[in-house]
């Protein structure tokens, strides 16, 4: 009987209900959930990725470029890390969009992805369709970035956004900071489960 009390209280422990729902937006005084249901991008193999490649599928989403040269290269080692940890999980995935789109080609991003050893099977580097449809990713995961004024450069946070399966943002992280990356794989956890 005991055992049985445990099991159950274990369980909820792992609740998905823990975790907020947070892709809404306040219309007219009411809020309105959204979902991240509406892209279409290309990744460093040239393999088109939609809202329909990540139904069902625990993934973080965040911004980064090629060039950059601040953020991005110790974002990417823990992105890699991640990666590691959740290697044998099928139903988990990165998503990493590139902000620079006139300069960040498929090739490019492809050149990368071999330069630092990233595995496409586990994160994606993503190319919008075109600026105004990076602008609208961007929306819908509460961020932003802007070039900076002398154009060598581009302002991003070091946020990644968590996304349920059925396509619903959970959380945000800091991945710079190895108590947040705590935080999210112990979430990603819960909602695999």
């Amino acid at each position: 009987m005991i055992l049985v009390f445990l099991v159950v209280l274990m369980s909820c422990s792992n609740n998905t209900s823990e975790l907020p729902v947070l892709s809404f937006n306040y219309i007219d005084g009411n809020k309105e959930l959204y979902k991240i249901d509406s892209f279409e991008f290309k990744n460093q193999e040239g393999e088109t990725i939609t809202a329909s490649s990540t139904e069902g599928v625990v993934h973080t989403m965040n911004f980064f470029f090629t060039s950059c040269p601040s953020i991005c290269p110790p974002m990417r080692i823990k992105q890699k890390e991640i990666a590691d940890y959740f290697s044998e999980e099928k139903n988990f995935k990165q998503f990493a969009i590139s902000i620079d789109y006139k300069n960040d080609s498929i090739n490019k991003l492809k050149n990368y992805a071999e330069r630092y050893d990233i595995n496409s099977k586990q994160i994606n580097l993503l190319r919008a369709p075109s600026e105004e449809k990076l602008q609208e990713i961007a929306n819908l995961l509460k961020t932003n970035f802007k070039p900076n004024e002398d154009g060598t450069d581009f302002y991003h946070s070091s946020f990644v956004a968590l996304i349920d399966k059925n396509q619903y943002i959970r959380g945000f992280y800091n991945i710079l900071i190895d108590e947040e990356i705590e935080l999210l794989t112990e979430d990603i956890k819960k909602l695999l489960n």
